[in-house]
């Protein structure tokens, strides 16, 4: 009897384990499939993809053999004999590197990451559908397959992708696919479309309208241009034109009629942003009469959230026509920064503010708005959202001239500022990037990469160029707007037709410069004019680290690649250079303990870095934080959630004008001045500093930690903790999770003298030796020699492996 009931037991226990293992539960994928030895994790351990030595795809769509080497790095050298095929295998190529992480992207940027997530992620879908990216990309399609080149080459692109996902079963899926029980689908032009729609929004999705609309009616004019100027004094223009005739509006930005109390009550408080303003990147380009050789040199170091798989994918293609190297974005065809044996080019984020949002008087069953005196009809689309274990949702989505209404009676919680409010972007107007890229991937000349930049429109981005003939140039691209003064900084009028833009700054008159007697050009984020512009335009620009770039550039004659490695590493902030002797003028320590006292005086030595070792960083921004909170008290008060003044107004504050009222702290009898703020903001950071001092250590880089997070946020698969140098007011901008996402050095000559690295690995598979070998180099500030070979012999000599695809 006894082994009657131990067998049922056993039989009963087998049973149940193999219904569990067969089963899925909520998110958790079929346990037994995944612990599969044959099929499951364990085969995502090796690199079968980048051990093999002949693949063939021919039947798929090739139409003559394409050789690719890799090197030592696993960076493919693909060298096709005509454009389809090269493209067919950069998708084919990709694909095999990193299929999830491009597949992912598209989910995110199109509003469908429910479909994966069982029970999460609605509200999101809701509000990217709501947003306009898919329907952008949708658009785009259309106009890309009006040019005859882009669609030949996103046609060739898609047919390798879809190759590769043709010939992948289980066993050899991606092991996200695994985890989290899905499938990839078929590869499409729209798909590569929603990425490059994906960036934009990365770029583009920081507002400011609400926040400034409520401080303008809060402060009044005056006291808003005093504290909010739309150009301050301490700046590093991208273009300057001094010889112009001043645009005072770009200056002094005068209150709206239109904006009263009665356009904009008090609302609820907006919601706090995920878009990190400070995601830039610098860019600077030197010509020869500066550098040791004589021939220029190209700087980039685009900042980006630092994930993995990396944003980007190294690569060099070859074929008819074209030799280039550089980064491509998984999942779109070329590359995006990098180089030829001609030209070298790289990208920073423009900053201009390109989304407006309108305030519009709508009837109550919301069909009819108000414009121009009279009611138009409300035009709406069905947005199928589809979600995993639930019904399909139909989302209304309702339509004006200016734009889709975000948040309505149907959605209210998605922005509740901005309820009942269109929004306008940049975004939504059809174009094709691609072809930009496309082209300058064979410029050979400063004529080629003009031509090539009129097909870019959103987001505005800086493009530097370097070339080989010693041209130097940097043109700030994008549709911009032709705006009267205030126009896009404020919550603009729905009813009145006089607030939508009806012209564009035309192409010749975009902000561009072309050899400049000084010999270098530099790119960071800060404002692309100066003053003296014709054109009004707005944004969320920084300065310190141009300011920083400019004050290096200036200061040699003589500069080589290695001395341009220091300069992307350089861990200084231009703000603290300039902050210290002014604040340390206005300390007053007579009341001071002697502990404070000896921290202060050990901090009087520091020069500003925020190097890994240094130990008086984060008492400067202690201190920082202090003078900002007690001064900007009344500021932050403020029923809406408030933007502060930059750094710089309060330092001249401190320096000009050291009894303005605003140092003065209403709930205190004494009148307290700027001295008075500077010695307290000390004494409350000094305490901080000690008693952190106490708890452990002060190092810069045990406290600045980097992570470089996996898109699942699976902590397995996340690289974490990483002592990091720098700061993002510093050109080695880097924070706890974003960083210089691709540092390059390009010296043209007689052939490229080349630097790179990013922080990741070519592979996106997570049992690859490839998935994050770069991290440790990157971290510590090595770079990788990058090899444009010039021809099929020069990189098999010097590559570890090849493909021969046929």
């Amino acid at each position: 009897m006894k082994k009657v009931v131990t067998f049922t037991i056993t039989v009963t226990a087998l049973v149940l384990v193999i219904y569990i293992c067969s089963r899925q539960f909520g998110n958790v994928p079929p346990l037994g499939r995944i612990l599969n030895p044959f099929t499951g994790l364990i085969q995502n351990e090796d690199d079968e993809n980048l051990q093999k030595s002949r693949v063939n795809i021919g039947h798929l769509g090739l139409t003559e053999s394409v050789a690719v080497y890799f090197d030592n790095r696993k960076v493919p050298h693909i060298f096709a004999k005509n454009t389809a095929d090269l493209y067919f295998v950069q998708g084919y190529i990709t694909a095999s590197l990193r299929l999830w992480q491009m597949d992912f992207l598209t989910y995110v940027s199109a509003g469908r990451l429910g479909e994966i997530f069982e029970g999460k992620f609605f509200d999101y879908d809701r509000t990217q559908r709501r947003i306009g990216i898919l329907e952008a990309a949708k658009a785009s399609v259309k106009m890309i397959e009006a040019d005859k080149e882009t669609n030949q080459i996103i046609t060739a692109y898609t047919k390798g992708v879809n190759a590769y996902i043709a010939q992948l079963g289980y066993k050899n899926m991606p092991v996200e696919y695994k985890l989290l029980n899905y499938r990839p689908e078929p590869w499409s032009k729209l798909k590569t479309a929603l990425l490059m729609k994906y960036m934009a929004n990365t770029l583009s999705g920081y507002e400011e309208d609400y926040t400034m609309t409520n401080l303008m009616l809060a402060l009044g004019e005056e006291k808003f241009n005093t504290l909010f100027p739309g150009m301050g004094a301490h700046i590093t223009p991208v273009v300057n034109d001094s010889t112009a005739v001043l645009n005072r509006s770009l200056i002094h930005t005068p209150k709206p009629q239109y904006l009263d109390s009665s356009f904009l009550s008090t609302g609820p408080i907006a919601a706090a942003s995920n878009y990190d303003p400070k995601l830039g990147s610098n860019s600077w380009v030197i010509s020869g009469k500066k550098t040791r050789s004589g021939n220029p040199i190209l700087c980039a170091d685009p900042h980006l959230s630092l994930s993995l798989p990396c944003i980007w994918l190294e690569m060099q293609l070859t074929a008819p026509g074209i030799n280039v190297y550089g980064v491509s974005i998984p999942g779109t065809p070329a590359v995006i920064i990098g180089f030829n044996e001609d030209i070298a080019w790289g990208i920073t984020n423009g900053s201009d503010d390109v989304k407006d949002w309108y305030k519009l008087k709508m009837t109550p069953d919301c069909k009819k708005y108000q414009y121009d005196g009279q009611w138009k009809d409300v035009t709406y689309t069905v947005e199928e959202i589809k979600r995993k274990g639930m019904p399909t949702f139909n989302d209304t989505i309702y339509h004006t001239l200016h734009g889709p209404i975000v948040c309505d009676k149907n959605f209210p919680t998605a922005q509740p500022e901005v309820f009942n409010h269109a929004l306008k972007w940049a975004l939504h107007t059809p174009s094709n990037e691609f072809l930009t890229f496309i082209q300058l991937n064979k410029a050979k000349n400063y004529t080629d990469y003009s031509n090539a930049l009129v097909h870019y429109f959103c987001p505005s981005q800086n493009f530097t160029f370097a070339g080989k003939n010693n041209d130097i140039a940097v043109t700030h691209q994008g549709k911009m707007a032709v705006k009267w003064p205030g126009e896009g900084k404020f919550i603009l009028d729905g009813t009145n037709s006089s607030c939508l833009p009806s012209a564009y700054i035309p192409q010749d008159s975009l902000p561009h410069l072309l050899n400049p007697l000084c010999g270098y050009i530099l790119s960071a984020n800060q404002q692309p004019t100066g003053s003296h512009y014709p054109y009004y335009y707005n944004g969320y620009y920084s300065e310190n680290r141009a300011n920083r770039i400019g004050r290096l550039l200036a200061n040699d004659n003589n500069f080589t690649p290695e001395q341009m490695k220091i300069m992307q590493l350089d861990n200084t902030s231009n703000f603290a250079v300039d902050a210290l002797p002014v604040l340390k003028s206005a300390v007053n320590e007579n009341n001071w303990p002697d502990s404070i006292k000896k921290a202060f005086v050990q901090f009087s030595r520091w020069k500003g870095a925020y190097d890994k070792n240094d130990e008086q960083a984060k008492l400067f921004d202690l201190w920082m934080k202090k003078i900002r909170d007690y001064t900007w008290d009344e500021i932050k008060k403020y029923p809406f959630r408030s933007k502060l003044p930059d750094d710089y107004i309060l330092l001249d504050l401190i320096r000009q004008q050291p009894d303005s009222y605003l140092f003065d702290k209403p709930e205190t009898p004494e009148k307290e001045d700027a001295r008075d703020i500077v010695t307290n903001a000390f004494l409350s950071a000094g305490r901080e500093y000690l008693k952190l001092k106490r708890k452990g250590s002060v190092r810069w880089g045990d406290l600045n930690r980097v992570a470089v997070i996996h898109m699942t946020n699976i902590r397995f698969f996340n690289r974490q903790d990483l002592p990091g140098a720098g700061n993002p007011q510093a050109i080695n901008a880097m924070s706890s999770k974003t960083g210089p996402s691709w540092r390059m050095i390009v010296e043209l000559g007689e052939s490229p003298l080349a630097f790179g690295i990013y922080a990741g690995g070519q592979s996106g598979n997570i049992g690859s030796t490839y998935y994050d070998d770069f991290i440790n180099d990157w971290n510590q500030g090595t770079y990788y020699p990058l090899y444009l070979f010039r021809s099929k012999e020069e990189a098999k000599n010097k590559t570890t492996s090849t493909w021969m695809l046929k």
